[in-house]
């Protein structure tokens, strides 16, 4: 069984839930003793203090009680407030494993992204190297369309970039129609553009965050159709000329350790290749001769037999 790492609470979530309360008992405190305290003034400390105390128990029940395993095939967890997990590894169609973060992307189009967690790459190449894997197209139609996704990023990444150049010229339109006056000297007419220009300005925050959403969910697809690709590409890719006994590959596919042989002979030498930006494999290490695989076989343990795989096609 191998189970998540999320990371402990900070004690700073405590002090500053604390620091809250202590704020808005003493500004209930200088309500009842001091008359001369104004209802603004009482309110505005009093919902300081809700704000810090509200953030604060957001972030002491953020991944409460949360847990993530993976156990025989079989991913059950719970995470952050409400989301749960319980699936077969065989249900998965890619995991990515990022800085705190594991994302796992079902077959049935559902995403699981779990933050808090301090050991997703253990996670995540438990999952890919036991989850079931059809390419269903050939490399070359996969790189059109992992062209296609990147496109998509950078259009809806222009638009989030435009959508905050909006921003900050909605703001000096407002300044410029108003005079720069402040707000207290503002007439009826400026309150007026004042709303009008809030309301643009609510309206373009909007549209942005709702370009960068959509940005947001290319990421996993990308990594996903490069994975796909890489593997791809390793599991079909002809063999170097030679005595294959066995080829291995890393969780990632990131590139091939193929092992060969001698005719009547224990001795072994490996050659490794990897996954180049032009999708091809190049060869970038021959080793020397060992005198029988024992000698290298601990170095290859951690690795994924794809030999099946490489010599039926």
């Amino acid at each position: 069984m191998i189970k998540a790492v999320f990371k402990k609470k900070s004690i700073w979530n405590i002090v500053t839930l604390l620091c809250g309360l202590i704020l808005i008992g003493l500004f209930i405190f200088i309500g009842y003793v001091d008359s001369e305290a104004t209802v603004s003034n009482l309110l505005t400390g009093i919902v300081f203090g809700l704000i810090i105390c509200l953030f604060s128990v957001i972030c002491l029940f953020f991944n409460f009680k949360a847990y993530l395993s993976i156990d025989n095939g079989h991913i059950r967890g719970k995470y952050h407030y409400f989301g749960k997990i319980d699936c077969r590894v065989s249900d998965v169609d890619f995991a990515l494993g990022q800085m705190n973060t594991l994302s796992i992307q079902l077959k049935d189009g559902k995403c699981h992204t779990i933050f808090g967690i301090e050991n997703p790459f253990v996670l995540c190449s438990e999952i890919l190297r036991n989850m079931i894997f059809e390419a269903g197209k050939s490399p070359k139609e996969m790189i059109e369309s992992l062209d296609i996704l990147k496109s998509e990023k950078k259009k809806y990444m222009i638009q989030v970039c435009f959508g905050l150049a909006l921003m900050f010229i909605n703001i000096f339109i407002t300044v410029f129609l108003t005079g720069e006056k402040e707000l207290n000297e503002f007439s009826t007419i400026d309150w007026m553009i004042f709303a009008v220009m809030c309301a643009v300005e609510v309206a373009i925050i909007g549209v942005t965050f709702y370009f960068a959403q959509k940005a947001g969910k290319c990421n996993i697809p990308i990594h996903k159709q490069k994975y796909a690709i890489r593997r791809a590409i390793i599991e079909t890719e002809s063999l170097l000329p030679g005595n294959v006994l066995k080829v291995f590959a890393d969780e990632n596919y990131i590139g091939r350790i193929t092992l060969f042989g001698f005719p009547n002979s224990n001795s072994v030498y490996y050659t490794v290749e990897e996954y180049a930006s032009d999708y091809n494999l190049d060869k970038v290490y021959e080793s020397e001769i060992y005198e029988d695989i024992e000698q290298i076989s601990s170095g290859l343990e951690e690795l994924i037999d794809i030999t099946e795989k490489v010599v039926r096609v």
